[in-house]
């Protein structure tokens, strides 16, 4: 007569299938854990590249714009892009000679480096460590700010009226009533490889004019995980009739005589969770989009 209990065949097969089972369940806890990091992963990307966007598509439709008057109206006191400053509108902060007054270039970039134009480097090093991302591009806006502001001394100001413009920093009125004034903005655009606080992580930051007892150029970030800016200007061609886009071309490649319509931006965000089999150990994503400019006909 058999005796009650398990012999050991039917403990090890026991055994075996409680090994199998929780190596199922590992197995699909692991998967679930993988699918939430990579959920959170594209999360995250995706609102890097909607709040980059964002950020360059508001200030991508304002280039050009100059209070009251017409975009492309010559701005008294505003000067070529390396050409000396008026002594009241100089600008600290080492960028370049007349980067800030440079107003018949609303828009402007350079391919791949931190310049802004082919022979003028920037002058003012990228924050916070020194180190531009090789291969992203800069972009440079200028335009007058959308509010209506009041004079004030130590601000590079737009006075303008519907049939001229100037730029003062001194508060004193010059266009008679009627004229506005306006806070002058200018920003250059570029991809740094540090973010502020952590090093190694690339973020989009700007070098932002700002007043003070003397205007300057001051660094800030703006996105941080963005690792590449990448842009394409849209030209319209002036031997048509339409305002169609007719080429795109590189921020060096020739304009000849078309007009500037619309600005491809491409960015690339990393995601800061840590996922194995990506290069840096964590995913990224280029997406794409076009700006188009709302003051036609501003230069490249």
């Amino acid at each position: 007569m058999r005796t009650a209990g398990l012999t050991l065949v039917e403990v090890m097969i026991a055994m075996l299938l409680v090994l199998v089972v929780g190596a199922a369940t590992l197995a699909f806890v692991a998967r679930g854990r993988n699918a939430q990091r990579a959920g959170e992963s594209l999360a995250r990307i995706e609102e890097t590249l909607d709040d980059a966007f964002a950020v360059l598509a508001d200030e991508i439709q304002m280039a050009g714009y100059l209070g009251l008057a017409p975009p492309g109206t010559a701005v008294a006191h505003a000067t070529p892009l390396g050409m000396t400053e008026p002594g009241a509108l100089a600008v600290a902060g080492g960028c370049i000679v007349s980067l800030a007054l440079d107003l018949a270039r609303p828009v402007a970039a350079f391919d791949g480096a931190s310049r802004a134009a082919p022979d003028a480097p920037l002058g003012c090093r990228p924050a916070p460590r020194g180190r531009h991302v090789p291969g992203s591009d800069v972009l440079i806006l200028r335009h007058a700010a959308a509010q209506e502001s009041t004079p004030v001394a130590g601000r590079i100001q737009l006075e303008s009226t519907l049939r001229a413009a100037r730029l003062a920093a001194d508060g004193v009125a010059e266009l008679g009533t009627g004229a506005r004034w306006h806070e002058l903005e200018v920003g250059a655009y570029y991809v740094s490889a540090d973010s502020t606080g952590r090093d190694g992580w690339p973020s989009l930051r700007r070098k932002r004019l700002v007043g003070g007892s003397r205007p300057a150029f001051q660094d800030e970030e703006l996105v941080a995980g963005i690792a590449d800016l990448q842009l394409e200007f849209g030209i319209d061609d002036a031997a048509d009739a339409d305002a169609a886009v007719d080429r795109w071309v590189p921020p060096d490649g020739l304009m000849d005589a078309g007009v500037l319509r619309a600005l491809r931006l491409t960015l690339e965000a990393r995601s800061d969770v840590v996922e194995a089999g990506y290069p840096g150990g964590s995913r990224s994503k280029r997406a794409s989009r076009v700006i188009a400019l709302r003051n036609a006909g501003a230069a490249g």
